[in-house]
């Protein structure tokens, strides 16, 4: 217990004395006969507990009295509040007191320190004893009171311990009741009227608001652990492996198997006898095997617990990134209180009526299975308590319990199993790419999803079949987790017979002054700045508590008393009521106007540049200028659509107009390509081959300036895991039909030598961009209905034009035709599939796992591409002879090449982002992505999924006007 809010209380009317407990910066709980005669607002003093005995008395006066508070009271309500008004008061630097309620069947220990006439001392000096002792939930239920039962320490007489009344009884960190008198039951049996008893008084809870103190009580029960009572982790029912990934599993083992029996046969005498083959065959076969065991999970042990570890510290440093991005950079987060809400059936058991953000934690230890649901309205935080679950779980010295992983829930595809679907995000993002190993710890509960965000899965208006698709998948899942929504939208599943079964739903309450005030004491490195503000703010029908009553505007609050000047404008808005509009207003606008230049404050910990706040505040109002609040803006004719609130990397430019920035990544594309043309143009020259260069080159470049001015690209991105997905394979067959196609019409007219050439060529660009790089809902009919005719097209076309030339140039021609009819073929698909409500980008795209992933996976691609190409040009300047020319002429003619077929024809992304750069001119940072990427750390954008979004309504609506 904390002796600094130990209080000595002395009655002046009836002369005598009591003791106290101090459960506010100034509030006293206390025995409502100490303070016997003494009326509301009358005067009576109080002692703080000093072992050196230098502490005055102090005035205090009642504020809450059981007779005052409604008429006819049990006389065993016997408890009073106090309140400390002497100007010198300094109330003690302790954490806030918690309030317990004693339930169940088994006794738990107590602890108290009054002062007791037992130990007065010469000249009426009363000295402290402890009471040790507990409680017994069983005895005095009918009157509702607790029974102490002291049996440790010394035990004085009945009379003894008069004066100990008022003394606060503590369990652990929590107060749970207010000792009255002694009971004549047996020596050392005292009386104490329980906190929560006290709690359903006329006007209790309302005083402690009133003055400052958090008030929740948490359910206390003494009964031992059982480790027999259930499992600490539960095992998760999951659907045996896909082919896909069973094949997946057994491609290195087959592999190291292969190349270990080819290496033996290969090292064979020259007549080995039957054995020889034999030994190789079981050699490759122990090789396989031993591969797989390596590679394979543990069921358990040491490997599984390694992996428990590094997940564990993996999401409690990723957490802590986040918590801190919400808390404004800071750690100190406000202790907003929730309520358990009743639904129709199928709740968990044990759950708390009331709960807060510090007890968040020992609630989910209580449910009974350990599902919950976190609602709440807008800016009501949410995604903050559900991050603090996470992290107060994590912080504990002694944590065995499954490790919860917070996920967005905006990129599930709900036609994927929610087990696959987890696995894969969690090996993603937190254990290095292995989805086997997720699988394995997601298999054997050790792991707790906990989702954000099932409101954000659907449009705000209309029906959510998402949503409605994801609570019955999580229904069929059968382990811990946590989900968060919106109160109206979660309340509309419900009333529709979609809710999470088995599970405690909570919402989360609007911040009561108490603890906004508390949460800006907190924050603050000053508290003078802010002591004028404590009245206003918790009173009723001021512009301040009416403004201060979110945790976003409480954290705007004390990002802006963090400076003299900051402070100096809230307090200019003391005395404003609730009634003015225009003050409120004003307040908010303050409070927004003063959240970039706190963050831009300069971080000792942080090298790189500083941003200034002017600078900060420019960028981003140009960057969301072009944004719609409220409702979705076009982005092409084919009916994609922009969301209103997001930043996605690929869609930036309309900052710089509606023509400037596309026009300005045609011309970047067009100087991507020159250089290629030229120093082509001189090679062929050379070899007089000048026109091949117009009939094979010129429809590329202009076919990649017409892309890049498009109003809506989709980045490209090479994922080499669809390889081994049946997506994959089949668009290589595709591909590959695309050759064969190609070829049958090629053989006879130009030779069989160019036409497999061609084929090979286009069906390997064709068939590998295609798997690896293009989005999963593409129509295909449309697609190859376009694609073939240009492919035929344009190596036919090559074919009449240099096809003597020889193989080489088929080859040339049917990548270029592969490459081209991708370029083609793709838009028309998407058309297509946007026709039928498709033809968006993938909901859960992999690898991409932050929002600056698509502009950093396009450029990737066009430097693969480009490396490709810049091989094969290598290859030709060098070895095919009508082409070949000097080293250092081949060098830069396949440098050129690469550059113009990887930045210049397929990173159409990047080629826009530079020109949305170009187009600006100075008016966004050179080095946009950083910068966005700083907003982030610093909490003005946050992300979700690919895209980022600003924080929050208020302030995007502040940065556009």
């Amino acid at each position: 217990m904390d002796q600094e809010r130990v209080v000595e209380v002395w009655n002046p009317v009836s002369k005598r004395s009591g003791s106290g407990y101090l459960i506010g910066d100034d509030v006293v709980l206390t025995a409502h006969h100490i303070v016997a005669g003494v009326p509301l607002r009358g005067a009576v003093e109080v002692r703080q507990l000093d072992p050196e005995g230098g502490t005055d008395w102090m005035a205090a006066e009642p504020v809450w009295l059981p007779e005052a508070a409604a008429s006819g009271v049990p006389p065993d309500m016997d408890g009073a509040l106090l309140r400390i008004t002497a100007p010198n008061w300094r109330p003690p630097e302790t954490s806030a007191v918690r309030f317990g309620r004693v339930v169940g069947k088994h006794r738990l220990p107590c602890v108290g320190l009054g002062f007791p006439d037992a130990v007065t001392r010469p000249g009426r000096v009363r000295d402290t004893m402890p009471v040790r002792g507990h409680v017994d939930p069983l005895h005095g239920m009918k009157s509702r009171m607790t029974t102490v039962q002291v049996d440790e320490g010394i035990v004085p007489s009945r009379s003894g311990w008069r004066g100990s009344s008022g003394t606060g009884l503590l369990c652990g960190p929590y107060l749970i009741a207010v000792v009255t008198a002694e009971k004549s039951l047996a020596p050392g049996v005292l009386e104490a009227v329980p906190v929560s008893v006290l709690a359903e008084l006329p006007g209790f809870e309302q005083t402690l608001y009133a003055h400052g103190v958090h008030f929740v009580t948490e359910d206390i029960d003494g009964a031992p652990p059982d480790p027999d009572d259930e499992p600490d982790c539960t095992p998760i029912a999951m659907p045996p492996p896909s082919s896909r990934q069973r094949l997946r599993k057994l491609l290195a083992p087959a592999a190291t198997g292969t190349a270990t029996t080819l290496a033996l046969l290969a090292l064979a005498p020259p007549s080995p006898s039957v054995t020889w083959p034999a030994g190789s065959a079981l050699s490759g076969v122990l090789a396989g095997w031993g591969m797989d065991w390596f590679r394979g999970p543990r069921s358990a042990g040491d490997v599984r617990e390694s992996a428990v570890r590094r997940l564990r510290e993996a999401v409690r440093a990723e957490v802590g990134r986040r918590r801190r991005q919400l808390l404004g950079n800071d750690d100190k987060a406000i202790n907003v209180t929730f309520v358990t809400l009743p639904q129709h059936g199928r709740n968990a058991d044990k759950a708390s009526p009331r709960g807060d953000f510090d007890g968040i934690a020992r609630y989910l230890d209580a449910l009974r299975p350990q599902r919950l649901v976190i609602t709440g309205g807008p800016g009501s935080g949410k995604t903050l308590l559900a991050y603090e679950l996470v992290h107060r779980l994590l912080a504990r010295k002694h944590y065995d319990g499954p490790v919860p992983v917070p996920v967005d829930l905006s990129g599930w595809d709900t036609g994927v199993l929610f087990t696959d679907w987890f696995a894969a995000r969690l090996g993603q993002e937190y254990l290095g790419g292995s989805e086997t190993q997720a699988r394995d710890l997601l298999a054997s509960g050790r792991v707790m999803p906990v989702l954000d965000g099932l409101d954000e899965m659907d449009a705000a208006d209309g029906e959510r079949p998402r949503a409605v698709a994801a609570i019955a998948e999580l229904n069929r899942f059968a382990g811990p987790l946590a989900l968060t929504c919106r109160s109206e939208e979660y309340a509309g599943l419900s009333r529709a017979g979609q809710r999470l079964l088995d599970c405690a739903t909570v919402r989360i309450e609007r911040v009561r002054p108490v603890d906004g005030w508390r949460f800006l004491v907190e924050r603050t490195v000053d508290r003078a700045r802010l002591a004028e503000l404590e009245n206003d703010l918790c009173t009723a029908g001021t512009a301040l508590g009416a403004v201060l009553s979110s945790p976003w505007m409480l954290t705007l609050a004390s990002l802006a008393s963090q400076t003299d000047a900051g402070a100096a404008k809230l307090l200019s808005f003391i005395g404003a009521p609730a009634s003015d509009i225009r003050a409120r207003e004003e307040l908010r606008a303050t409070l927004l106007e003063e959240l970039i230049p706190s963050l831009c404050e300069p971080d000792p910990a942080d090298r790189r540049r500083r941003y200034q706040a002017a600078a900060v505040s420019q960028w981003l109002r140009l960057l969301t200028a072009s944004l719609r609040v409220g409702q979705a803006a076009p982005a092409d004719g084919g009916g994609a659509v922009m969301p209103s609130r997001d930043l996605a990397i690929h869609t930036l430019w309309p900052v710089a107009g509606p023509r400037s920035a596309r026009y300005a990544a045609a011309a970047v594309t067009v100087a991507c390509w020159l250089p290629a043309l030229l120093s082509l143009a001189v090679c062929l020259h050379r070899n007089h081959a000048l026109p091949l260069l117009l009939a094979l080159l010129t429809p590329a470049p202009l076919l990649s300036a017409w892309n890049a001015r498009a109003r809506y690209v989709e980045p490209r991105r090479i994922l080499f895991r669809r390889l081994g997905s049946r997506l994959g394979w089949s668009r290589i067959l595709l591909g590959a039909t695309l050759g064969g196609v190609l070829m049958l019409p090629l053989t006879p007219v130009f030779g069989q030598g160019f036409a497999l050439a061609a084929g090979a060529g286009s069906a390997a660009v064709f068939g590998f961009g295609l798997a690896l790089s293009v989005r999963a809902d593409i129509d295909r009919s449309h697609l190859m209905s376009v694609s073939v005719p240009t492919a035929l097209l344009v190596t036919v076309g090559a074919g009449l034009l240099v096809g003597r030339l020889g193989d080489f140039i088929g080859l040339v021609a049917g990548c270029g035709a592969g490459a081209i009819g991708l370029a083609v073929g793709v838009p028309a698909g998407l058309r297509a599939a946007r026709r039928n409500n498709g033809g968006e980008p993938d909901p859960d795209p992999p690898g991409v796992p932050t929002p600056l992933s698509p502009l950093r996976n396009d450029v990737t691609a066009g430097v693969v591409s480009g490396v490709v190409v810049a091989i094969l040009t290598l290859y030709g300047t060098l070895c095919v002879e009508w082409l070949r020319v000097d080293w250092p002429l081949a060098v830069l003619t396949a440098l050129a090449c690469g550059v113009a077929a990887g930045p210049g024809f397929v990173a159409v992304t990047g080629r826009q982002y530079l020109g949305l750069l170009l187009a600006t001119r100075g008016k966004l940072p050179w080095r946009l992505t950083a910068f966005l990427r700083w907003c982030h750390e610093r909490g003005l954008l946050r992300s979700a999924g690919t895209v980022y979004q600003v924080r929050h309504d208020e302030l995007l609506e502040w940065l556009r006007h």
